[in-house]
């Protein structure tokens, strides 16, 4: 067989057939070379021999090694512009297994595929993502192995320490590849994407550590950061980043499903931003955060409305000092935010040994916080504030340091109902308010119904089974601040309380009845 750079090499004694049978001078595998009429010549897939122009034959994708990356002593420049030739052709074009180390960019082009069998690829150029997708549409990328510069930090959206820049891309499916040390984020999309869909990756960081990460608190490394509409994120492995995933701000269509997300060194396992809509986060496992767990967080910025939320089936366990297992927030400065998610549901979650409160919720408008498991808790079960027509029903809560469940302030047409909490208060000292199964604050709480929840205290540990704050108009604040006589507190269960019930005796609640306590072992049934 005929080498085909021997064959095409200028006065050769080769006849020029209109078809040949050539082997490549750099995979050594046999390749068909066809004559054709006229082309320019590119030295690998169309090539010239005299005056005759032939085109290389192949079905699939076309082999990077064709255009002699692995030459002998080339430089890493060198390289990266062989393969980016390779790429600007348009060309699916396959990676086999083996090591390149580039320094630069690569430049993929709409409607393409790369496909690896396990390619490494090491970025060694400061501030220079690996692949760039920026406004390109129907890419694939497929089964590589990607690693940062790893030293190198710029935080911010025009960060370009990342393995894979999406940003305005569409169409676009990132699929079975592993992603190291890159300090920004693995894939960075805060320009927007469309119809996007990240799945069975593995982001795992081995050279980024909390002390790194707290040098300078570098909360913007990610494992993957993007923003846009239609976004899929499944079955994903995420380690060692400051946070998982980051969906950026007015995201629409968003589902983030069935992955796994662990040992956040800096801060959150999702970091959910302002005005995402159409969400669902559904199964997915977060261990070990350096914060809270899953956090959707409201600000009042003009149409950043977060509407249609669920986050159901989660499993959160370990969140680190302060971090809620999941919350749902408005921090804006002002007093009064104007902004609420609306319809969100939250149910199915499992939460164990969160740093601050099992469930969060605050601002928002119609909701439902149901069939939750919450245990070992640093602070209370379930907390509820700022709140409108929210439902807290069927969840098991044990084992709090402060409350099962706090209703904060300014909550309107709230239920919490059929609840069970066991040991909760289990801190044992501080403020009696904060020790106890259900307490509800005196600030602007009004049309609250507490019924048919059973609350089961340890060792005199709590002190109230239900605590209800009575704060009185004073001349300086005239306005009512308790809305006491809106209450309803029915059919509830309290054993082994120092004190079942408590509330201000001098305001009839709308209802009272069918409530149950033990105190000091001695059943007695409150009077209806």
């Amino acid at each position: 067989m005929i080498y085909a750079n021997a064959f095409f090499t200028p006065g050769n004694i080769y006849p020029n057939e209109d078809i040949v049978q050539l082997v490549d001078d750099y995979t050594h595998q046999a390749v068909t070379y066809k004559k054709v009429g006229t082309a320019v010549e590119d030295g690998v897939i169309y090539r010239k021999k005299d005056s005759d122009f032939y085109e290389r034959q192949w079905s699939g994708y076309v082999n990077i090694l064709w255009w002699n990356i692995r030459e002998a002593g080339i430089s890493l420049s060198t390289v990266t512009q062989r393969i980016n030739k390779a790429l600007a052709m348009g060309y699916d074009t396959f990676f086999d297994e083996m090591s390149i180390v580039i320094e630069g960019t690569l430049y993929l082009q709409s409607d393409q595929k790369i496909l690896s069998n396990n390619c490494k690829i090491k970025q060694k150029a400061k501030s220079k993502e690996i692949f760039n997708c920026e406004e390109k549409e129907n890419i694939s990328i497929k089964g590589f192995s990607l690693e940062g510069e790893g030293i190198q930090y710029l935080g911010g959206p025009s960060s370009k320490n990342v393995g894979i820049m999406v940003h305005k891309a569409k169409n676009l499916v990132i699929e079975k590849n592993m992603f190291e040390d890159f300090t920004y984020s693995a894939v960075s999309g805060w320009g927007g994407v469309e119809h996007f869909i990240f799945r069975f990756n593995k982001v795992k960081n081995v050279l980024l550590t909390h002390a790194w990460a707290n040098d300078g608190y570098r909360k913007d490394n990610a494992g993957i950061v993007v923003a846009g509409k239609n976004i899929t994120i499944f079955k994903n492995y995420f380690q060692n980043s400051s946070q998982g995933i980051y969906i950026a701000e007015n995201s629409d269509v968003v589902s983030i499903s069935d992955n796994d997300i662990e040992n956040t060194i800096l801060e959150h396992g999702m970091y959910l931003d302002s005005g995402i809509s159409n969400l669902t986060v559904i199964g997915n496992r977060v261990r070990n955060t350096g914060k809270v767990g899953i956090k959707l967080q409201n600000s009042d910025t003009p149409n950043y409305v977060s509407n249609n939320i669920v986050i159901s089936n989660n499993i959160i366990e370990n969140t680190g000092s302060g971090g809620d297992g999941i919350l749902i927030n408005n921090t804006t400065a002002p007093a009064v935010p104007q902004l609420y998610a609306k319809n969100v549901v939250v149910s199915g979650n499992v939460v164990r040994n969160a740093g601050q409160h099992g469930i969060n919720i605050r601002f928002v408008d119609l909701g439902s916080v149901s069939n939750n498991v919450i245990n070992d808790i640093a602070y209370a079960g379930i907390y509820i504030s700022d709140t409108k027509g929210v439902e807290v029903c069927n969840n098991n809560i044990k084992t709090t340091k402060e409350n099962g469940i706090m209703i904060e302030a300014k909550n309107y047409l709230l239920s919490a109902s059929f609840n069970t909490i066991e040991n909760p208060g289990m801190i044992n000292s501080g403020l009696e308010d904060l020790l106890t199964g259900i307490t509800i604050r005196g600030t602007l709480n009004k049309e609250i119904s507490v019924r048919n929840n059973k609350m089961v205290g340890s060792d005199g540990a709590m002190r109230y089974g239900v605590f209800v704050e009575f704060i009185a108009p004073t001349p300086n604040s005239p306005s009512k601040k308790t809305f006491q006589e809106t209450y309803e507190i029915v059919g509830n269960t309290v054993l082994n309380a120092v004190t079942p019930y408590r509330f201000n005796s001098d305001v009839a609640l709308r209802l009272l009845n069918n409530n149950y306590k033990n105190k000091l072992l001695s059943p007695v049934q409150e009077p209806d």
